[in-house]
């Protein structure tokens, strides 16, 4: 498309070509177009609208502050802007930094945020995390690499979007003149202590953090509540970590009170953490092939509510070639489920050796299957309501194919991750964490014929040390250390708010902590 000189026809399916109809989904014949136009459809920065096709289109800023859309949907972009001629090749030896600039701005329109403050943003995000690099390769073999999550300042991945979100949110509430937002959100472990260090002390916002009482670990725990700044507000419910989640939703979805109290979104819910999570799969990519190579890379990826891999698959729509994607999951299988068999149904939460990933349903999913569906928002709505009233979500065949030709998936068992750990800790002297465990172990069950597989680290072995001591014994465990910043953690006060499984509850608590 790039080399044609004047005019362009195209045909386009959904069956035959589902990746470029769905970046057009208003055309579905034949059609003549000029090369301006079509390169400007692919390049300019998108609008977003809702999955569920209930709101109006809007700009990037709106999308972040709406988080949830008001249909019960997500913002997506309207269109997926392409890499620029001569990329990914010509960002080789760019910083993260950098590189996180010339990815984001063509989703981020410099009318609505200028290019000196989108730089300075980004810098602004990266500058406490422990490697220069912030997201480093490590290549364990000729095959395998691991891209390292875990060197922000809660030592998990999240930590790359929260970040960026925090100061994106501070910059979006000055710019705009509002006083005060409201962050609403759950957590089933990490992006709770991420969401908490990304917006601890910021400027107008105050942030309110559900996650399932006693089901995260200690580690996971005591990096929220030992955060005492005063816009902080830590709430462990009795129940699970969708028991949290519906609560988010149902708070967003009352219209009232989320326009009184200007409710805002960190979960992978909101776009913003999804776009500066397509950055490390390009910066990986760059690191694991050789200069010029144009070599497709496979991505394994440890999933729970489908956000991480989500933007794998943006990355790849983008212009990144990408040869497989794996969705890794442990127990809780509903999207392995999905990949082998088309059944998309929940079942009872089990409670795993990766807390981050007991979640049974994927909220991001959603975002994917409407760009299966052709970016079709009356099809979506109809299988999510269905879902929502049954617990079964019913795609036709046609969808289930489009889903799998686009990613493979594995389910790991706590006995295969304990023994993953072991195995890597014995062979290349590396420890995993488990759901990083998930990750290379489905990489090994579904194979690639890629030259290189880059298998997602999630976080740092030493937020879940019983696990890992399980896996490597007890003589290997007294030899490694874990980080000072973790091994101090239960010296710090703490505190949190015990409350009950019920939205009214927790909508009580907001007014009278906001009153």
């Amino acid at each position: 498309l790039w080399e044609c000189k004047s005019h362009v026809s195209l045909f386009i399916t959904h069956t035959t070509a589902p990746p470029l109809a769905t970046m057009l989904p208003r055309f579905s014949r034949t059609l003549t177009i000029n090369r301006t136009q079509l390169l400007r459809c692919f390049s300019t920065a998108p609008k977003y609208v809702s999955t569920r096709g209930g709101m109006e289109e809007m700009g990037f800023g709106d999308a972040v502050l709406q988080g949830l859309a008001s249909d019960r949907g997500l913002m997506v972009p309207t269109h997926i802007p392409q890499f620029p001629k001569g990329a990914p090749e010509m960002w080789r030896g760019l910083s993260f930094q950098d590189l996180a600039f010339e990815v984001m701005k063509h989703f981020i329109p410099d009318s609505e945020i200028a290019e000196k403050d989108l730089k300075d943003i980004i810098d602004r995000s990266y500058s406490k995390f422990r490697s220069p690099q912030i997201t480093p390769v490590t290549k364990l073999d000729e095959s395998l690499s691991i891209l390292e999550l875990y060197h922000g300042p809660t030592f998990a991945f999240k930590d790359v979007a929260l970040q960026f979100l925090g100061n994106l949110f501070e910059h979006l509430l000055a710019s705009r003149g509002i006083e005060l937002m409201t962050v609403l959100g759950a957590t089933s472990g990490d992006t709770g202590s991420s969401a908490i260090h990304g917006l601890r002390g910021k400027k107008g916002v105050e942030c309110f953090i559900l996650y399932p009482n006693g089901k995260t670990s200690p580690i996971q725990e005591m990096q929220m509540v030992t955060v005492l700044d005063e816009n902080i507000h830590n709430i462990a419910l009795q129940g699970n970590f969708d028991d949290a989640q519906n609560i988010v939703k149902a708070l967003f979805s009352d219209p009232a009170f989320k326009k009184e109290y200007n409710l805002g979104a960190v979960n992978s819910i909101n776009w913003a953490r999804i776009l500066a999570q397509t950055v490390y799969y390009v910066y990986a990519y760059l690191q694991v092939t050789p200069e010029g190579s144009n070599e497709p890379v496979s991505f394994s990826v440890p999933t729970g509510n489908f956000g991480d891999i989500l933007a794998g698959y943006y990355a790849k729509r983008m212009g990144l070639p990408v040869a497989d994607l794996v969705v890794a999951t442990n127990e809780n299988d509903i999207l392995d489920r999905f990949f082998k068999s088309g059944s998309y149904s929940r079942r009872e939460c089990l409670e795993t050796l990766s807390p981050s990933m007991d979640i049974t349903i994927s909220s991001n999913f959603e975002r994917f299957l409407y760009h299966m569906s052709g970016d079709d928002s009356s099809k979506l709505q109809s299988m999510m309501n269905n879902f929502e009233s049954t617990g079964e979500l019913v795609g036709d065949q046609g969808l289930v194919d489009a889903c799998k030709a686009e990613m493979k998936s594995a389910m790991v068992p706590d006995d295969e991750v304990l023994e993953t750990i072991g195995e890597y800790h014995k062979r290349f002297g590396y420890v995993l964490d488990p759901h990083s465990a998930i990750g290379v172990a489905a990489a090994t069950k579904t194979g690639t014929d890629a030259k290189y597989m880059v298998s997602l680290a999630c976080a740092h072995w030493g937020k879940f040390p019983a696990a890992v001591e399980r896996a490597v014994g007890k003589e290997a465990m007294d030899d490694l250390v874990p980080p000072e910043q973790l091994a101090e953690l239960d010296e710090l006060s703490q505190r949190k708010y015990v409350l009950e499984n019920d939205k009214d509850v927790i909508k009580d608590f907001i007014v009278k902590k906001l009153a």
